[in-house]
Formats: structure tokens, C-alpha cells, sequence
């Protein structure tokens, strides 16, 4: 299942990162990092909220499951809470998009934290990718006529995840 996972996510390798944390402290290290952002900087919006694995504000398992779902968020949802109670959602400001590989994106991303050999696997999943094509005019819109974001949803974003893994890297002090 986990092969599945990694493999899903990006190549394996360019997917996930390998830190000398167990699972527990590589949680708390990834909250404590993005607490840590400081608020003029980008990656505060990017990386606005961080979130464990079960609590209260974590998104359950059918919201997840709503389409789009990719393959690696799938394979995830498949495994059984146990192996999740380490990871990480990390969602960015509900009106941020940051221009990855041409366009404006958004997405949220859950960390998952797996125990290997006395060290932590962490691999990264986007959940929703949403790209930012503009306004459009709607005369029948939620509010009345007028213009509307135009959010359509969008393949993972490679560029996206390897600044995540980068994140991550220089937060827990790891080359990349």
C-alpha cells in the first residue's frame, strides 16, 4: 500500500524526504515550522496552517474523498487511520495562488509521516489542486449578476511539491 502511495505521489524520490526524527517528533516538527513562518514573508500564506492528523479542523475521510481525487490521495485514504496518526495538512489562505509552472495555484497538502529504520519517510500529497484562470461575468451568479472568481480544478503541481519538500528540508535541517 505504501509503494502505491510513494509511488503515486511523484517518482518516489522527488516525492518524499527522509529525516532522523521518529514519526511523533517529525510531526512536531513540521507544525512547529510552519508556526514558525514570519508572517512578511510568502511562504506564511502558502503554508498558512498546519494541522495533526485528527484533530478537530482536519478534514474527514469523505470530504477527502469528493472529486477531484488523484490517485496518491486515494491510495492514502485507503490506509488505515494507524498508519496516518502522524501526518500533516498543511492548507494555505483560502484566497492565495502562487504561480507554479505558468499558472496561479492552490492547493492543500497532507505530509504523510511513516516510521523507516529509526527515521521518518515524508511524503507529500496535494488535496485539491485549484488553478486561478480569472473572473468571469455570471448573470445568474450567488449573489447576482457580476464577476466571479473562475477556479477550476488542475493536475498536482510537480513545482509545487518540490518547494514543499524544500520547505520541509531546510525547516528540519536536512539536504535536499
Amino acid at each position: 500500500m505504501l509503494a502505491l502511495l510513494l509511488s503515486a505521489t511523484a517518482q518516489a524520490r522527488s516525492g518524499e524526504l527522509t529525516v532522523p526524527l521518529a514519526p511523533p517528533q517529525a510531526q512536531q516538527a513540521i507544525l512547529q515550522a510552519v508556526q514558525r513562518i514570519p508572517a512578511q514573508q510568502e511562504a506564511h500564506r502558502r503554508y498558512r496552517m498546519a494541522l495533526p492528523y485528527g484533530a478537530p479542523l482536519f478534514p474527514p475521510d469523505a470530504d477527502l474523498a469528493l472529486a477531484p481525487a488523484n490517485a496518491a490521495l486515494t491510495a492514502w485514504l485507503r490506509l488505515p487511520p494507524e498508519q496516518r496518526r502522524h501526518d500533516v495538512l498543511i492548507v494555505p489562505d483560502v484566497d492565495y495562488y502562487w504561480n507554479a509552472e505558468g499558472r496561479r495555484f492552490s492547493c492543500q497538502f497532507i505530509v504523510h509521516v511513516q516510521a523507516a529504520d529509526g527515521q521518518s519517510r515524508l511524503a507529500m500529497l496535494q488535496v485539491r489542486p485549484t488553478v486561478y484562470a480569472g473572473k468571469s461575468f455570471k448573470l445568474l451568479g450567488r449573489t447576482g449578476p457580476g464577476a466571479y472568481l473562475d477556479l477550476r480544478p488542475a493536475a498536482p503541481s510537480a513545482q509545487s511539491a518540490a518547494e514543499l519538500r524544500a520547505f520541509l528540508a531546510s525547516a528540519l535541517g536536512q539536504p535536499q
